[in-house]
């Protein structure tokens, strides 16, 4: 969100030299708190202006003439994030009879033709202005010109604006003239009025009754990961290009550019036609293509290379590298900029491995063979993944070395489809075997946590928190709304509407065995696994095929306190000619005593309060069961809780999507739609996502329904330090390791040696950013990771100093300037204060936590505060300077044995 705004600031900076100072977002169908946070405080905002707001909420501000107001959207950051909001009257299209588009009406102003009406023009532009200011406060209105497709001539246009003007200043009733917001903001604010305030947020958006536009908060899932993917690589990729001073940060243009233009609100949000969202795939897969050699040309300057590439499609056992190769190299680039123990998996065609440290401060932890999952079992994919932990240190590359043993790739991959046909294909007419009282569970357990799955079912059954003593009963399951597709308004791309409720299994009740659901299947996925000291390692993984459609895969990984949940849905079945919009619900029961409240994420940073059928804004009225489901989903981009007085459970999510909770003790997350209708928003066409699948054993293609795969991260936790556990996961899993897989060189290769390095940043500052600017300088973006009350001691204000951070050879830091957050000037002492300057209804209790400025080299963050800054370094006389490639760095040797960190796994 950040990055794409900046580039166009950016832009309008260097070719026209000038900085907004007004937000114009008028069609996306909701706005965040985030949102309005980052765009006033952080970017200097003076206003913010939009169209679509609930038609509740609409008309509720109407009649008290507050669609003006302030919006105060960040509990811990206050009135310093407070911006000056308006909401459009009757949307952003001209009045009725004003458009002036191609074929429209003109205004004749010709006395001797018949068809002169400037007297009727008139009146009806004066009218329309007088209903506008019945409806404001103060003696300033504006009225939007231009639509949808509507500016199509200029000349059409401006002769009949130019007429209003003229025709109705002579009339005198209203002054008439051409205008912008920024010129109309400042009106408003030399009126000195009082202005009411807003503090929550305007999701979810609702049109009309039965037309909540909550679906699309899932709408297309797999573009929206790949929007997540190729953000994160833009970030990671600008990491090396300043540790390793290269100065090729130009080459990220293109992934920067799509990155950006994805986020647009028919783009990122699932509402375009699938020729769109191919276009928008096509461009990330382009920028990503030149990601990939920026970063060889990074990390390499001599000596022949071997190019690194990227596995983008290793979560489906899809990586040329590792599976056309006994032996290759595995590069590791931590992305926090904290020591963190993460978890590496990659597809690999041998039933045994053995991995080594090549080069960099890390070590091997665990690692374990398991049996790949597909997401089509009729496709031939690597049939094993070697999955293994390790301690990486801050901002730092590692590159290891694997070694696959045991049988051969052709034998591995016959063994494989007959193992998956006999996994996927064989549930038996009654489901699983039968299971006796004390063999129905299965346990996956760490160090931190605990989890007990049902055999039958598949569900979870308990979940617990070693560390802190918290067991509670758990259960998850895989259900569907069914969507309403008959008169009136329908579940489409934008809008959610179920046709009640009532949600249904992807599996159906046995007859036989009513405690027995047919259809699922125990999958066992682990071959050998080896702790790092030789020992057998507790069993981390297993997975449950669900019907024909739904598959589960559990994993406890090293040193982690959530479960992991690898959930594959689709293609969903339509043959009953119906739309289907899947969820995964986590019910707790009454062992959390949740209070009707869900917490959703903004954006990734402050959390939501979201009660149940409430709005803070005004008395919400909701009209069926459709739309008590329907009205009470919400966004999330990386996390939602539910909590009581002693426990939380966290759900973090590994993409963008809606959430609810419909009763109390659960949460539930939609994770596909499947539709077959179009919901009259513009698309023209039903979201009936499909791909082409082929068969490894008829060797052809054929057109399915889209089947999606993704993650979950769950917990419990202690309600004193459930916000430590939830805020250390969504930041760990936003910012995953870049990994980048190349064939085993033999020759004596030299690496750069890098320029930067980052020391070990408190548990409460988020690196959000680093970004070469110049040979000296660097941008560098800073967040404070809590909000205000959320833990008792990492909630605090935190300093943090850059010269003790950030190391550069033979240099210090030399100056630190605090710059707007896209980094296009530098945060000026106006810029700071303008905020501060509207009169409001509860000015008296406004909280306004004061940002504190730079000292020398450090700064102090406030909570919940994201800044940035130009880092410029200088050179110290007193270092000897060395060269930039170290000559004794040999990083492959001559001798494997000489390679530290061995360990096999036979």
């Amino acid at each position: 969100m950040m990055d794409q705004t900046a580039y166009g600031h950016q832009l309008l900076m260097d070719e026209f030299g000038i900085s907004p100072r007004i937000g114009w977002q008028i069609d996306p169908f909701g706005h965040s708190a985030t949102q309005g946070s980052l765009l006033s405080q952080g970017i200097g905002f003076d206003a913010l202006y939009f169209a679509r707001i609930d038609y509740q909420d609409y008309e509720n501000r109407k009649r008290n003439k507050e669609l003006e107001f302030i919006w105060r959207p960040s509990k811990s950051r206050g009135k310093r994030s407070q911006v000056f909001t308006g909401e459009i009257i009757d949307h952003y299209c001209p009045p009725e009879k004003f458009d002036f588009g191609k074929n429209k009406n003109q205004i004749q102003d010709d006395t001797e033709l018949h068809d002169y009406d400037v007297c009727d023009e008139v009146e009806q532009f004066v009218n329309n202005a007088k209903m506008r200011g019945g409806l404001s406060k103060g003696n300033h209105v504006f009225i939007p010109m231009g639509c949808d497709f509507q500016y199509d001539n200029s000349r059409r246009w401006f002769k009949n604006m130019d007429k209003i003007i003229h025709y109705v200043n002579q009339d005198a009733r209203v002054n008439v003239l051409y205008s912008n917001l920024s010129y109309y903001t400042d009106m408003k604010r030399a009126e000195g009025l009082t202005w009411s305030v807003k503090t929550d947020d305007f999701f979810p958006y609702g049109s009309a009754q039965d037309d909540y536009w909550s679906g699309f908060f899932t709408s297309r899932p797999t573009l929206k990961r790949f929007a997540r993917v190729a953000n994160t690589l833009l970030q990671q990729v600008r990491q090396l290009d300043a540790i390793y001073q290269s100065h090729h940060s130009s080459t990220l243009a293109a992934l920067q550019r799509a990155v950006g233009l994805v986020q647009h609100h028919d783009g990122l949000s699932g509402t375009e036609k699938q020729s769109v969202a191919d276009d928008y795939a096509l461009r990330l897969n382009d920028g990503i293509i030149q990601a990939e050699k920026e970063m060889n040309e990074v990390l390499f300057v001599i000596g022949e290379k071997e190019l690194y590439h990227l596995c983008l499609l290793a979560n489906t056992s899809v990586c040329d590298v590792s599976t056309q190769n006994t032996e290759f190299e595995v590069l590791v680039h931590n992305a926090l900029a904290r020591t963190t123990v993460q978890t590496v998996s990659i597809p690999i065609t041998h039933k045994s491995a053995e991995v080594k440290v090549l080069s960099g401060n890390a070590s091997v932890r665990a690692q374990s063979v398991f049996v790949a999952l597909p997401v089509h079992p009729e496709t031939q994919v690597a049939p094993y993944s070697l999955v293994f932990s390790a301690e990486l240190k801050p901002l730092s590359t590692t590159r290891f070395f694997v070694k696959q043993k045991g049988v051969d790739y052709s034998t591995a991959m016959n063994e494989n489809i007959d193992e998956h046909k006999e996994r996927h294909e064989n549930a038996g007419a009654d489901g699983l075997d039968e299971y006796t009282e004390n063999d129905d569970v299965v346990v996956l357990e760490n160090q931190m946590m605990r989890a007990e799955i049902s055999k039958m079912t598949g569900s979870i059954t308990k979940l617990a928190n070693k560390k802190k003593n918290i067991q509670i009963p758990l259960s998850l399951e895989v259900r569907y709304y069914q969507a309403f597709q008959d008169h009136g308004p329908k579940s489409g791309a934008y809008v959610f509407r179920p046709d009640s409720n009532k949600t249904y299994p992807v599996t159906v009740k046995s007859e036989a065995m009513p405690t027995l659901v047919s259809g699922v299947t125990m999958i066992e996925l682990q071959t050998t696994s080896l702790a790092a000291d030789g020992g057998l390692a507790s069993v981390p993984r297993v997975a449950f095929k669900i019907g024909n459609w739904v598959t589960l895969e559990y994993r406890m990984n090293d040193d982690d306190e959530f479960l992991e949940i690898e959930w594959t849905v689709g293609p969903v079945p339509i043959d009953d000619k119906k739309g289907k919009e899947v969820i995964v619900r986590f019910d707790a029961g009454n062992s959390i005593a949740s209070a009707s409240t869900l917490y959703t994420d903004s954006n990734g940073l402050e959390f939501m309060k979201r009660v149940r059928n409430h709005r803070d804004t005004w008395n919400l009225t909701l009209h069926d069961n459709q739309e008590e489901v329907a009205a009470n989903y919400f966004p999330i981009t990386t996390g939602a809780y539910i909590k009581d007085s002693e426990r939380q459970l966290n759900v973090v999510t590994d993409r963008a999507q809606g959430a609810a909770s419909l009763a109390d003790g659960q949460v539930e997350v939609m994770v596909h739609r499947r539709l077959l209708v179009d919901d009259n928003k513009g698309v023209d066409e039903p979201l009936n996502e499909k791909e082409s699948v082929y068969n490894t054993a008829t060797k052809k293609y054929a057109t399915k329904g889209l089947a999606v795969r993704g993650n979950f991260f769950i917990n419990v936790d202690s309600a004193e330090d459930g916000m430590r556990s939830i805020r250390s996961k969504m930041e760990s899993q936003f910012f995953r390791p870049l990994t980048a897989y190349r064939k085993l060189v033999s020759s004596k290769e030299k690496a750069k040696v890098p320029w930067l390095t980052v020391g070990e940043f408190p548990l409460n500052v988020g690196l959000t950013t680093v970004q070469e600017l110049s040979k000296q300088c660097l941008m560098v973006r800073l967040s404070h990771l809590y909000a205000v009350d959320e833990h008792s001691s990492l909630s605090q204000p935190v300093t943090v100093d850059f010269s003790s951070l950030f190391s550069v050879k033979n240099s210090v830091v030399s100056e630190v300037t605090e710059l707007v957050l896209t980094g296009t000037k530098e945060l000026s002492l106006e810029n700071k204060g303008r905020a501060m300057e509207w009169k409001t209804t509860d000015d008296a209790h406004g909280w306004s936590p004061r940002s504190l400025p730079v000292k020398g080299t450090s700064v102090t963050l406030q909570a919940i505060e994201v800044r940035a800054f130009r880092v410029c370094f200088a050179k110290d006389a007193g270092m000897i300077e060395d060269t930039a490639i170290d000559n004794d760095d040999d990083l492959f040797g001559t001798a494997l044995q000489d390679l530290a960190e061995i360990i096999a796994i036979e």
